[in-house]
This record gives structure tokens, C-alpha cells and sequence, in this order.
């Protein structure tokens, strides 16, 4: 009976001390504690000497690439001419007619002895060539590092392809905007038809029609409408579909709200409008902001530019796009280097030779 008992509370002690344990995991230096190899340091290396720690890093799927962007390519859409290899201009033909007959001269028979003549006169325009040309020096080092390490799930060449190509799309940027080399662009060309914006009821200075009526709003983009009909001989074809704003603007006409909350105003003008009445619901038109515009025009208080966006009216050549052009080793540097090359032109409109004359792009600047 005693033995019993004894062999009983062995059980029981057993049983309370692995209750008490349960579910405590202890390290090695929790037991050990104080415990080190003499002379040697704790920290752990791998075969680089680099800490442990870079080893058991975890590493991101997404490489966190700089962020930019640019515009000119959706305000030219379907208005650049891609090919044709390495020029040095580009050239095109405006054909303008003198002594057009008219509709009484038009006539014969009892005015038959009335020949109407027309004379034709074309004249030659060329516009520059921009080559784009950039060199990237990738270090022979630098390449092994990446190799052995494997850590870039992107290959090298898509590296700097991309931040090349980020290079050459702020430099096409400015040449389609403002143009570079004493040129000009689409935002302020000295041949383009520029008309002012009465906007003296504003309420602040520089910022367009702030403060104005919706109705003056209105007005202003039926008028722009109106021009064009009347000066075209009521040719809707050759109206504006496209609105360039500042971004004040732009503001402005999403800020502004209907009684009822179920539209701004910039979404009433691009559903009810002239061009669209006279076109029975053809003309379809976009109003977009753009913040080269803000200090913009004659007197820099802000210009809105319109234009019919297709490639007759509108254009820039890419004779060469930009691409990769040769990889060579540079023993001197101790590097690879790659050449990218490319080419883009100035801006041409050709309909737009003349800023006395209304074409189909035309600058309206703020007066206040």
C-alpha cells in the first residue's frame, strides 16, 4: 500500500511539472544563458561576410520603380507619324487658291462671255528634326554583383531601357508643348489664331472664371463654337472636339454642382453645347486640364487651347523611334555602353500658318 502511494505522487508531481511546462518553448540561450564560444564573435556571416540578417531577408516580388508620367502622347493621339529612318527635316506642301470663282461668275450663258480663272500657289514648309541620342555605362562589377546575387527579378537591360525611355518622354513632352531650340509647340505657336476671354467679372485674379456665372461659362465655350461655324461657312467637321484648360479650370468646372447634385458643370458643357446641337449629336468634345496652360497666353493669366485632334490638322513625325542602337564594351571604363537613339519633329499645322486667320487650333487667353 505504501509503495503505492509513493509511486502515486511520483505520477502526480510528473504530471503537475508538465502541466506547469506546457507549451513554453526554451532556446538554447535561455538555458545557456552567458554562454560564449571564447573568443569568437556571436554575430554570424555568410560567405560574403555579410550579416545573417541580409541572407534571411524577405524579398519583395515588385521592384519600386520611380513614378512619372506624361501627357502629350493622349493630346496627340492619332496625330503622330511614326517612320521613314534617320532625316533631317520633314517637309510638306500648303496649297492656297487665289480667284476662286464665285457664284455669280460661276454662271454662263447670258454672262458667257465671264471666264473665271484660278491661279493655285503652293509654297514648301519644312520643320526640324530633334535626335535624341544617350549614352548608359553599366560597370563590368556592378553586372557580376547583380548575376550573383539574383536578387532583381527584372533584368538589367529593361532597367535602364526604362529609365532611358523616361528621359526621352519629358524631352518628346517639351517638343510637342513648348518646343525646344528657340521652336515652338502646340501650347504657344505664333502662327495659331489667339483670341482673349472677357473674364473681367472674376472675382480673383488668375484664376479664370472663378467667381463668374455658369451661364458666362457657358457662354464662352458656345461662343468658341459660334466662331468657327460662322467663319467656316457652317463646316462642323472643322469645330474643336478638344479643350485644354489650366488646372484652375478645370477646377472650377467640376467644383461648380447643379441644384440637385446629379452634375457639374463640366459635364453639362460636354453633354449640351452648340457644337454638338449643330452637328446633331456628333461633335463630341473633352475638356482636359493641363498645368503648362496655368501661367500661359499673352499676359500669363492662363490660356485655353482648341483644336480639331486629328493628323491633317495636327502632326509630329517620329522618323526613328526610340530604340536600342549598339552595345559595346568600354575597356577604358570598365563598363558596358549602350547607345539609344531617336527622332521626333517639331510640331506642324500646317492649317494654322497665320494668327490673324481662324484655323482649326486656336489659343483663348485669360485677361484677368
Amino acid at each position: 500500500m505504501l509503495e503505492f502511494t509513493l509511486h502515486d505522487a511520483k505520477d502526480s508531481l510528473i504530471k503537475a511539472a508538465d502541466e506547469m511546462t506546457r507549451g513554453t518553448c526554451l532556446s538554447v540561450f535561455d538555458q545557456f544563458k552567458g554562454f560564449k564560444y571564447p573568443g569568437v564573435n556571436r554575430t554570424l556571416h555568410d560567405a560574403a561576410f555579410a550579416t545573417l540578417e541580409n541572407t534571411l531577408a524577405k524579398l519583395h516580388e515588385m521592384d519600386y520603380e520611380p513614378i512619372a508620367n506624361t501627357t502629350y502622347a493622349e493630346d496627340f493621339a492619332g496625330c503622330f507619324d511614326i517612320g521613314g529612318g534617320f532625316i533631317d527635316f520633314v517637309s510638306y506642301n500648303v496649297i492656297d487658291y487665289v480667284g476662286i470663282a464665285d457664284q455669280m461668275k460661276n454662271l454662263f450663258g447670258n454672262q458667257g462671255n465671264v471666264i473665271p480663272r484660278i491661279n493655285a500657289n503652293m509654297t514648301q514648309k519644312k520643320v526640324n528634326v530633334y535626335t535624341f541620342e544617350i549614352g548608359y555605362d553599366f560597370k563590368f562589377v556592378e553586372l557580376a554583383k547583380i548575376t550573383n546575387a539574383n536578387t532583381i527579378k527584372k533584368s538589367i537591360e529593361d532597367i535602364y531601357k526604362d529609365a532611358i525611355s523616361v528621359g526621352y518622354e519629358f524631352f518628346a513632352e517639351n517638343v510637342a508643348y513648348e518646343g525646344i531650340n528657340a521652336s515652338t509647340g502646340l501650347f504657344n505657336s505664333t502662327t495659331v489664331y489667339t483670341a482673349t476671354i472677357d473674364n473681367s467679372n472674376a472675382i480673383v485674379a488668375h484664376k479664370g472664371w472663378k467667381g463668374t456665372t455658369d451661364d458666362e461659362v457657358i457662354s464662352f465655350f458656345n461662343g468658341v463654337f459660334e466662331y468657327y461655324l460662322v467663319n467656316s461657312n457652317m463646316n462642323t467637321k472643322f469645330m474643336p472636339d478638344t479643350f485644354l484648360v489650366p488646372t484652375f479650370v478645370g477646377s472650377d468646372l467640376t467644383g461648380r454642382t447643379s441644384a440637385f447634385y446629379n452634375t457639374n458643370l463640366r459635364n453639362y458643357i460636354l453633354n449640351f453645347n452648340l457644337g454638338k446641337d449643330e452637328s446633331n449629336g456628333t461633335a463630341n468634345i473633352t475638356i482636359t486640364s493641363r498645368d503648362r496652360l496655368n501661367n500661359a497666353g499673352t499676359l500669363g493669366l492662363g490660356r485655353i487651347v482648341a483644336y480639331k485632334k486629328e493628323k491633317r490638322y495636327l502632326r509630329i513625325d517620329i522618323p526613328y523611334p526610340l530604340q536600342h542602337y549598339i552595345t559595346l564594351p568600354d575597356i577604358a571604363h570598365a563598363c558596358y555602353t549602350s547607345l539609344f537613339v531617336a527622332q521626333i519633329s517639331e510640331v506642324q499645322m500646317p492649317y494654322s500658318g497665320n494668327a490673324a486667320e481662324l484655323g482649326p487650333i486656336s489659343y483663348w487667353d485669360f485677361t484677368k
